[in-house]
């Protein structure tokens, strides 16, 4: 089993201007109701990024960025941002899609990593890897309740500890999004949140509202869609069950590929990335356009 003797290994191919950031979101200016570009030229460059999460009340920033070594994380340390760090293990298990939980203690990701620790397994399987007294611990794998003989990926953690993803189905069928509740300390078997979620197209990459009030994933080829993934969106409903899922509209989504979403743990931003301009960027934008949606759908 692999250890590490250190917390962070350096990113590769450094942006030194982080460091001279300070304040919340990096000290970026906030966005309005229209998606801009984050923190253009220091985390969104030429390179390809994606899969953007804040954690710990906004103080970690975490991404995945190949040509800086992969998946990197930044904090706010004595009011200054950090140079990008690795994330431990990521290289080693080979992550696949990860989210940090909003508390910044675990991190939830996929990957074909065997977990008889040599060699891959024939799919993707989810994982979680705890952070505890500020050192992140060993990945385990999660039991046979949520991994399958299919591929899982995009793990993400509700704030009441349920466990959202979306599994690849069998004959051909595409991805649909699923569900584990955490119940008196355990997960239950993962269940298919259904067709008023779902559609007969790829469903995928869920992101659930930190206060549980919606779901935000990326949907492939569905008719009202304007790319190849375009973000939708479905609202709890007063009597507990998700309302159908809806494109989140031009705003938002354009004729290339939305991806990723992501709402700050404050509930202030929705973050997601686009290859709208040709690289994947990430773009953030006024969460309140969320609730123009919703007033729009739940008339």
């Amino acid at each position: 089993m692999i250890t590490f003797s250190f917390n962070f290994l350096h990113a590769q191919k450094n942006n030194p201007q982080i460091t001279k950031l300070c304040g919340p979101y990096l000290g970026q200016k906030s966005p309005g109701l229209i998606p801009v570009k984050f923190a253009p030229g220091i985390i969104t460059t030429a390179s390809n990024e994606a899969y953007p999460s804040f954690a710990d009340n906004g103080n970690e920033f975490y991404f995945q960025c190949r040509d800086k070594g992969g998946w990197l994380f930044t904090k706010l340390n004595n009011a200054h941002w950090t140079e990008l760090m690795i994330i431990p293990y990521s290289q080693e298990y080979r992550f696949g899609e990860a989210n940090v939980t909003i508390d910044g203690n675990a991190l939830l990701f996929c990957s074909s990593y065997s977990s008889k620790g040599t060699g891959r397994s024939n799919n993707l399987n989810l994982w979680i890897m705890k952070k505890k007294d500020g050192k992140w611990r060993t990945p385990e794998i999660f039991g046979t309740e949520i991994n399958s003989e299919m591929h899982e990926a995009f793990p993400t953690l509700s704030a009441s500890g349920d466990l959202y993803f979306f599994r690849e189905l069998k004959n051909e069928r595409g991805c649909e999004i699923f569900v584990s509740k955490f119940i008196n300390g355990k997960f239950s078997t993962a269940n298919n949140l259904g067709p008023l979620v779902n559609s007969d197209k790829h469903d995928c990459d869920p992101w659930i509202a930190p206060d549980g009030s919606c779901i935000i994933f990326c949907s492939k080829d569905r008719k009202e869609g304007l790319g190849k993934n375009d973000l939708f969106i479905s609202f709890l409903t007063k009597d507990g069950n998700w309302s159908r899922s809806v494109h989140m509209g031009k705003v938002i989504n354009s004729e290339a590929e939305e991806i990723t979403p992501h709402i700050t743990p404050d509930g202030k931003y929705l973050f997601f990335s686009s290859n709208r301009e040709g690289n994947y960027d990430i773009y953030w934008v006024d969460a309140r356009i969320i609730e123009k949606i919703k007033k729009d759908i739940l008339k």
